[in-house]
């Protein structure tokens, strides 16, 4: 418990030592780049946080880099699928991967081999920060809070389905509650648009999702949050409280981020890290459209991106065999 809760602070302080980076001084040099379209791999299914943050800011990076920034949705194995081909992929700058946490837990649980060590960190361009637990308000009307779930598991042990994407950020969520005594059936699942349709169908009962994607369903009564997963209570959900307040050590944010290929020439990345930056920051209509969509407008530069990965690897590595176990 001790080494989740150190983990779980250390996230934390990294999420607000690096939330708003800072200005990327790099000079592109005036690179002859790019010369056609850049393939944006989203390792995920369309409809999740990460695919949609990622077509939003795609939408206007080509208007900034006069070319198609075009989405690649590779989803599977916890996003490894997607990783592993931006990783192989030529290092030319016309790949970037989009990624955020996940991508630890897949090294870690030793799903894969590699990890941020083996791309370019060209910046974080969203927060997502309204991370929640959800359940179905139809099929368990009579659970309201946290605890009521936790309860309903320690009275039939196993028989209610907590959903986890093995190698993901939510298998780490799994872990958590459990030991923090829920007695959950967790549940291998895929990403969050799967997720999504998994709570709404009855299929699962409990799941974590970006508020942003079931802000409908939550105020026509069909879905309940009962915690939000974030490091800290939002300004948007003030009145849900963290699974940390609740007695469970897991907190942190998504930190939607894009990768190149190892060795992508650094004149590259400073380049579109400075187009992303410029966007992020100047551009109101984007800002009018991620706000929109409960986000937080964020960006890092290279070397604070970086910064961000080493510090969330490292914590995470610092309780490696609980999660390749999948218990405490």
């Amino acid at each position: 418990m001790k080494k989740l809760i150190a983990m779980a602070a250390i996230l934390a302080a990294a999420g607000v030592v690096f939330a708003n980076g800072t200005k990327d001084s790099a000079n592109s040099g005036g690179i002859d780049w790019p010369k056609k379209s850049i393939n944006l791999i989203v390792p995920f299914a369309a409809g999740g946080n990460s695919d949609v943050n990622a077509r939003t800011l795609a939408k206007y990076l080509t208007q900034e880099l006069k070319q198609p920034v075009v989405i690649t949705n590779v989803a599977g194995s916890g996003g490894t699928i997607g990783a592993a081909q931006a990783k192989d992929a030529p290092n030319d700058g016309y790949t970037v991967l989009v990624h955020q946490i996940s991508m630890h837990m897949a090294q870690v649980s030793g799903m894969v081999n590699f990890g941020y060590k083996d791309f370019e960190p060209v910046c974080v361009f969203s927060r997502a920060s309204d991370e929640v637990l959800l359940i179905n308000a139809k099929q368990h009307p009579d659970w309201h809070t946290y605890q009521d779930v936790v309860n309903a598991t320690k009275k039939d042990p196993g028989k209610y389905r907590f959903t986890a994407n093995t190698g993901a950020s939510t298998q780490w969520i799994g872990i958590a509650v459990q030991a923090a005594g829920a007695k959950f059936n967790v549940v291998s699942s895929g990403g969050s648009g799967e997720r999504l349709q998994l709570i709404l169908g009855n299929h699962v009962d409990v799941t974590e999702l970006n508020y942003s994607q079931v802000v409908d369903y939550v105020k026509n009564d069909t879905l309940r949050m009962i915690a939000n997963v974030s490091s800290e209570r939002s300004a948007t959900l003030k009145d849900l409280p963290t699974l940390r307040e609740l007695g469970v050590d897991c907190g942190y944010s998504y930190d939607n981020t894009f990768f190149m290929p190892k060795g992508t020439d650094k004149a590259i990345v400073e380049k579109f890290a400075a187009a992303c930056e410029k966007v992020i920051k100047t551009n109101n209509s984007y800002k009018a459209d991620i706000e929109k969509m409960y986000q937080v407008p964020t960006y890092m530069n290279p070397a604070d991106t970086e910064a961000l990965y080493k510090s969330q690897y490292d914590a995470l590595m610092k309780i490696q065999d609980q999660i390749k176990a999948g218990k405490k």
